[in-house]
């Protein structure tokens, strides 16, 4: 099995890839370091197994760049695990005047997979995002799926969340046909270092709170459960919440929201040149 993980140097990300060792023979690891990657994950006895590429969700050139790379060397992929993401204070922009959070959290991702779809087609392949809880503090907004005009944190952060969700129910969709399955879930809240590229005060409200937090390694659980289970027992294109499939709130319920956000996501990254 050939496996892409984004965000596998740190908090779920790292506990996903333990679980996984022995359910892959290769690992794709897209990191935004690859020096500092190799020193992390050099600690694993398996690390024969791990593939790096220099890639970072902001910069959008990069994640192109890595899919080129990727795509000439893995015809085939068999599971793909979204599972990088940030937390930014509203209104910061990337290199490309494109909001932060929907860069990192959707778009950047969505640009990967869009990339890669070949190579998941010929595997039949499982993709998986990890999504949020925080999806039901957000709502779609037809005028500003870029979230341009979105100054707070945590509603940016909760529509980008509700993202995730809204495009593995379009990929399963768009291609389920052609052997895809695609999954969102929540993987708890979890005590990591999540947050702390965001402005003072959510670095506040997110340390008061993380008395009450799960660890990375359990956090991971509902992903790894995702990545393990057959896809023909799990419902294509749900959303998983302790190992449960669960409904989310009603935009991400949404069949036309999918399709929305999905054909926003092609047409922004047309302009761009990189689609």
């Amino acid at each position: 099995m050939i496996t892409v993980l984004t965000g596998s140097t740190s908090g779920i990300g790292y506990e996903t890839l333990k679980g996984l060792l022995d359910h892959s023979e290769v690992f794709i690891l897209p990191v935004r370091n690859i020096e500092k990657a190799e020193s992390k994950l050099a600690k694993f006895p398996n690390h024969e197994k791990f593939k790096l590429y220099e890639f970072d969700l902001a910069d959008l050139e990069s994640v192109k760049a890595a899919s080129e790379k990727i795509n000439k060397e893995f015809p085939k992929i068999d599971l793909m695990i979204n599972n990088a993401g940030g937390m930014f204070p509203g209104g910061k922009k990337n290199n490309k005047g494109l909001d932060m959070t929907f860069t990192v959290n959707h778009l950047g991702h969505f640009l990967l997979t869009h990339q890669l779809l070949p190579s998941l087609i010929k595997g039949k392949a499982k993709v998986i995002q990890v999504s949020s809880e925080a999806h039901r503090l957000g709502k779609f907004r037809s005028n500003d799926i870029g979230l341009s005009s979105v100054s707070s944190t945590i509603t940016a952060y909760g529509e980008a969340k509700l993202y995730n969700i809204l495009m593995a129910k379009e990929l399963a969709n768009r291609y389920g046909n052609e052997g895809i399955t695609a999954f969102s879930l929540h993987p708890g809240a979890v005590k990591t270092a999540f947050g702390s590229e965001t402005d003072p005060i959510t670095k506040a409200i997110i340390r008061a709170t993380q008395l009450f937090f799960i660890s990375a390694q359990k956090g991971a659980e509902n992903s790894l459960f995702l990545a393990k289970t057959d896809s023909t027992k799990l419902k294509n294109g749900g959303y998983y919440v302790r190992k449960k499939l669960k409904s989310p709130n009603s935009a991400g319920l949404s069949a036309s929201n999918a399709e929305e956000l999905w054909e926003f996501s092609e047409n922004t990254l047309e302009k761009l040149g990189l689609i």
